[in-house]
C-alpha cells in the first residue's frame, strides 16, 4: 500500500472518529491539488470582517466545456487538503471546485478556537465571503455548495445572505442542540453552542435552494430521518440513501463514481 493511500485512509479514520468535535489541522499541507494532477490557483479571500482565508480554485482542463462550480464547505476537522481525493475526481469529471479553509483551519488566518464548541458563527461569515468571491471572480453558469456535516450548518446560515443555484449536502444537521445531546449520550462529552443556535431550526425551515441529500443508513448522529425532513422543504429536493456511516457516501457509492453521477443528473 503506497503512502498516499495510507494517508487517505488515515484521514477517513480521523474524520469518522472526530464526528462533531472541532479539530482544525494547521500544519503545512502534505499535498496540494497538483499532487493529484489537478490544475489550480491559490488565493487569499478576505472576509467581510477582514480575515484572510486560504483557497484553492481547482479547474478542469481547458478543453472541458463546463462552467459548473462547487464550493466545498467541509466539516469540523482537518483542512481542505483532506478532501483532495474527492476534489480531484470532481474536477476530472468537469466541475470547478473552490476549496477553502475556515479561519483557524489550514493556512487561513488564525482564530482562537475552543474545541468544546460545536461550531462558530464566524465560519458562516467565511462561507458567505467565499460565495461572493466565487460569483464575482469565476465565470459560472451554475454555482453550488457541497456541504458536509458541520458545513451544512454553515451553509444554512450563509444562505440567508447569499444565494446559490443548488446545494449538495451529506450528513445534514437539522438541530445543533440535538447534536450536542447525542454527543453527550454517545461520548459523554459536553459541547457548547454559539449565540443564536436556537434560531437555527427556523432558519432551516426557510431554506429554499434545491438540495441533493446523501445520508448513510448507519449514521446515528445525522440520520436518514434528518435528511428526509430537509427533503420535504422543497419539492425539487432529492435524497440518496446509502449503506454506510457518517460521511461515507463518496467512498461507498462506487468510489465517487455514482456520487458524482447523481450530482450531475441533479443539476443538469
Amino acid at each position: 500500500m503506497n503512502f498516499k493511500r495510507v494517508l487517505v485512509l488515515s484521514i477517513i479514520i480521523l474524520i469518522s472518529s472526530n464526528i462533531f468535535a472541532l479539530k482544525p489541522d494547521t500544519t503545512s499541507y502534505a499535498y496540494h491539488p497538483d499532487s493529484y494532477g489537478v490544475l489550480y490557483k491559490e488565493y487569499f479571500i478576505q472576509t467581510s470582517d477582514g480575515v484572510n482565508l486560504k483557497s484553492w480554485v481547482c479547474t478542469p482542463k481547458k478543453d472541458v466545456d463546463n462552467k459548473q462550480t462547487l464550493i466545498l464547505a467541509y466539516g469540523d476537522a482537518g483542512n481542505m487538503s483532506y478532501f483532495l481525493t474527492q476534489i480531484s475526481k470532481l474536477v476530472k469529471s468537469g466541475f470547478s471546485v473552490v476549496a477553502f479553509d475556515y479561519r483557524g483551519f489550514g493556512e487561513s488566518e488564525s482564530f482562537k478556537i475552543n474545541k468544546d464548541y460545536l461550531y462558530y458563527n464566524e465560519f458562516s461569515t467565511d462561507l458567505v465571503s467565499v460565495i461572493r468571491w466565487t460569483k464575482n471572480n469565476l465565470e459560472n453558469n451554475k454555482t453550488g455548495i457541497w456541504a458536509l456535516s458541520m458545513g451544512t450548518i454553515m451553509t444554512t446560515l450563509a444562505l440567508q445572505e447569499e444565494n446559490v443555484d443548488f446545494l449538495i449536502a451529506e450528513g445534514f444537521v437539522v438541530s445543533p442542540l440535538k447534536i450536542t445531546q447525542k454527543i453527550k449520550e454517545l461520548k459523554n462529552r459536553d459541547l457548547l453552542l454559539p449565540k443564536g443556535y436556537d434560531k437555527y431550526k427556523n432558519i432551516l425551515m426557510h431554506l429554499s435552494v434545491k438540495t441533493l441529500l446523501f445520508a448513510g443508513n448507519k449514521d446515528i448522529v445525522t440520520t436518514v430521518d434528518d435528511s428526509k425532513f430537509v427533503k420535504k422543504l422543497n419539492v425539487k429536493n432529492k435524497l440518496i440513501e446509502f449503506e454506510g456511516n457518517h460521511l461515507q457516501g463518496f467512498k461507498v457509492l462506487d468510489s465517487g463514481a455514482r456520487y458524482i453521477s447523481e450530482i450531475r443528473q441533479f443539476i443538469d
